[in-house]
């Protein structure tokens, strides 16, 4: 019956621009939606921290597994059918996360939720690229990311709300809801990107050489480095944020989520002005003065007393602050990892979105291993990944200029 009521909006017009909107909807808040909620899950599901703090890394490392799959196989199957399998996917993941009766029930199908979900951000951003030239693909795009931080930003302060009133189960409903809801809109409205004749055969050995050469650039790896080690140092205080102010600063979960939004709304704030500050100053200065700005707050992380150590607004502050510099050049540096090799930006795409989530999979899990309940194992955690962040840097000058040695 529904196949009678099939119809797809022109991809010029505004029609399309929501459809796009609903693609990335879920999989935009499915990640932070759940943090306000890591307590409860704690005392209910009868577990520890670590493994509480393993529902982020399990998530990350499925769509770090999805990232792989997508591109490749779009490319031979299409879009639209690969979408709403990945729909498919993370629908039945996130149902299954609603029922899940233990924590290891629970990681397995926050796996498989990241593994659906990746396919709305990989599919997503393909389908721009093969139905706008590129001026106004990037036009797309960068309205689109304003938007998808947008809602990271307020995906916490909407948990939070919903786990306070009905709780944690019921933001895996609303995620389920939102994935039905979202692949119902795609499948009667979305119209398929890839046409026939340019669709690319399934072929192992050519896609295996195409990861091949994006993997032996120098300049490809310094800035995915770059880029994930900054959230990788970000992502370890978040994912710590609510077993810490909760358990241990004595902040009530109501007001929580305020602590946690004053952070991300601030680097979606720098990010949203992001391309102003690039035409005012430039893409290399305001990179760097980014880096300088993460230095900065990783000193004052380490100046802070015990007091201001346990004071949450002292722990908020300085994360703001990491969050302006995160927020100046994180998007320099995935631009320019993939600038790195321009013809095979797709391939490129996919190989910095899997890097990047499998080292922040690994910093979690490794944060969630060095928590001890005090703000001083949090902080020990962010300084270890900013500190190897200066090291890749360091590394990059020197291997910059004994090129340019060489060269002469």
């Amino acid at each position: 019956m529904l196949s009678r009521f099939k119809c797809s909006f022109s991809h010029e017009g505004k029609g399309f621009r929501v459809i796009m909107i609903f693609i990335f909807l879920a999989a935009a808040m499915e990640t932070d939606i759940y943090l306000p909620a890591f307590p409860d899950i704690l005392h209910a599901l009868n577990t520890n921290e670590v493994m509480v703090q393993r529902i982020l890394s399990f998530n990350f490392i499925g769509v770090c597994i999805g990232s792989l799959l997508y591109g490749p196989l779009s490319d031979h199957f299409g879009r639209k059918p690969i979408l709403m399998w990945g729909f498919a996917l993370f629908a039945v993941a996130s149902i299954g996360c609603i029922f899940a009766l233990s924590i290891e029930q629970l990681l397995w199908f926050r796996l498989l939720q990241g593994l659906g979900s990746a396919a709305c951000m990989i599919v997503g951003t393909a389908m721009i690229f093969d139905l706008f030239e590129a001026e106004q693909a990037a036009k797309v795009v960068s309205d689109l990311n304003t938007l998808v931080v947008s809602l990271i930003a307020l995906a916490p302060l909407i948990g939070g709300w919903i786990n306070v009133n009905w709780g944690y189960q019921a933001s895996f409903v609303f995620i389920a809801v939102l994935v039905l809801v979202s692949a119902l809109k795609c499948w009667l409205f979305l119209p398929e990107s890839l046409t026939v004749p340019n669709r690319k055969k399934l072929q192992p050995l050519r896609v295996l050489s195409d990861y091949k050469k994006v993997l032996s650039t120098a300049a490809f790896w310094y800035n995915t480095l770059a880029t994930s080690l900054i959230l990788a140092a970000y992502l370890v205080f978040v994912s710590n944020m609510s077993l810490l102010f909760v358990n241990e600063l004595s902040v009530s979960q109501s007001r929580f989520p305020y602590f946690q939004m004053a952070i991300l709304g601030t680097f979606v704030l720098v990010s949203i002005n992001n391309g102003r500050m690039i035409d005012k100053w430039g893409m290399e200065r305001l990179k760097y003065t980014g880096l300088l700005v993460v230095l900065a707050s990783a000193l004052l992380f380490h100046l802070l007393t015990e007091a201001q150590l346990n004071s949450p607004f002292y722990l908020t502050a300085v994360m703001c602050l990491f969050s302006v510099g995160a927020g100046c050049s994180v998007g320099i540096f995935f631009t320019q990892s993939m600038q790195a090799c321009a013809e095979l930006t797709g391939i490129a795409a996919s190989l910095v979105t899997a890097i990047r989530l499998c080292i922040v999979a690994l910093a979690i899990d490794f944060g969630s291993y060095q928590y001890d309940g005090s703000a001083h194992s949090v902080v020990r955690s962010v300084l270890l990944f900013v500190g190897l962040l200066l090291l890749v840097c360091l590394i990059n000058m020197g291997h910059v200029r004994w090129y340019k040695r060489k060269v002469r």
